[in-house]
């Protein structure tokens, strides 16, 4: 879920997937529970059985106490490979299908499924805690049998009252609000092209406009939207809240409460609120790669990630909600985090048949 892009940063407000600790998580990381290379990515060579690598995006922060459990149980520690968002990912990973840099890969979205089929990039191979995981979120056909549910939540825009009630403006509620003139300039987006919450977003205009759905993203361009390359590029560095200038951005619904938790103890109760109106639901996926020399210690680490040491763990380290059914849930999610009532949808094999097309659509707008 998951990138879960790559899905506040992940433990920078998604943590909120973005900079607010993102250098302690880097360093966490590449500390006592995981190795990193220099540029975050690693080549397959000269790793032991004593690992097992996780190919995942820039933003994901690793659980450290459970992943500290999965080395007691299996004696291997966890090696978090990680760059760009969660389209990247899947980019770089199809490139090198069959001879991977690492044993699994996690952030792979349902807006993203059916584009992990088009190569011989995973193994068939689901986690045995599929069947107990929410309704509608394990996937059908071939990806159902090769992608394991992680992580779930909805993607939506995040408005920062705090800037509105400061320039005594109406916060917009609505989609339809942002192409109004008195918004211009204040919205910041992701590329559908390298980001999944980008392309969550996009999918859910299209969800809400139809056909007519090109014509608001023109509606949205002549009204001053910022596009960025990432999730952290458009919360970490563009949002008010992080100290951008823009006070609106496609986040998580999960995002808030990170505001509150890295707040080091300045806030009580977040800034932000979730435009409901544009809420997109995404799901987050982990599947076996394909070519793995060590397969077994692979299916180990997608049971565990379906575990209730990861599921318990993951709301407040990646701020995304567990998939599996009646995993507690911290007191910050209870009281902030929202889930949408009915988030826009399209179908997975519309999604798939039109995804490369409504891309291109939109670059032929914004680029």
């Amino acid at each position: 879920m998951r990138s879960r892009e790559s899905r506040p940063r992940r433990n920078e407000a998604r943590n909120p997937r973005g900079r607010l600790v993102g250098g302690l998580v880097v360093l966490a990381m590449c500390g006592a529970v995981a190795a990193c290379g220099d540029d975050g990515s690693s080549s397959s060579g000269g790793a032991d059985a004593t690992e097992v690598r996780l190919v995942t995006y820039s933003s994901f922060a690793l659980p450290e106490k459970a992943a500290e459990k999965f080395e007691e149980e299996t004696g291997a520690k966890i090696r978090v490979i990680a760059s760009d968002d969660s389209g990247a990912m899947l980019t770089k990973a199809l490139l090198s299908a069959g001879s991977p840099e690492g044993d699994v890969i996690f952030g792979i979205d349902n807006t993203l499924a059916s584009r992990a089929m088009s190569e011989d990039l995973l193994e068939p191979y689901l986690g045995p805690q599929t069947d107990s995981v929410e309704p509608g979120v394990a996937l059908d056909g071939e990806a159902g049998n090769h992608l394991s549910p992680i992580d779930l939540g909805d993607v939506c825009i995040n408005v920062d009252q705090s800037w509105f009630e400061s320039k005594s403006i109406a916060a917009p509620t609505r989609l339809a609000d942002l192409t109004d003139p008195k918004y211009r300039d204040l919205l910041v987006v992701e590329s559908p092209v390298t980001s999944s919450p980008g392309l969550a977003f996009l999918i859910g205009t299209v969800a809400r406009y139809g056909d007519g759905w090109m014509d608001y993203w023109q509606q949205l361009e002549d009204n001053g939207v910022s596009v960025r390359q990432s999730w952290d590029d458009a919360y970490s560095t563009d949002y008010t809240v992080s100290g951008g200038d823009r006070p609106l951005v496609v986040s998580y619904a999960s995002s808030p409460p990170a505001e509150v938790v890295f707040s080091e103890g300045k806030r009580t109760e977040p800034v932000s609120t979730v435009m409901t109106d544009s809420c997109v639901s995404q799901v987050e996926y982990a599947g076996v790669l394909s070519g793995t020399d060590r397969p077994e210690l692979a299916r180990k680490l997608v049971d565990f990630m379906q575990g209730p040491e990861w599921q318990s763990e993951i709301p407040l380290t990646n701020f995304v909600f567990p998939v599996v059914a009646d995993t507690p849930l911290p007191e910050e999610f209870q009281k902030w985090a929202v889930r949408a009532d009915a988030p826009l949808a399209v179908d997975a094999e519309t999604i798939g048949e039109q995804r490369d097309a409504w891309i291109e659509s939109w670059r032929s707008i914004m680029e």
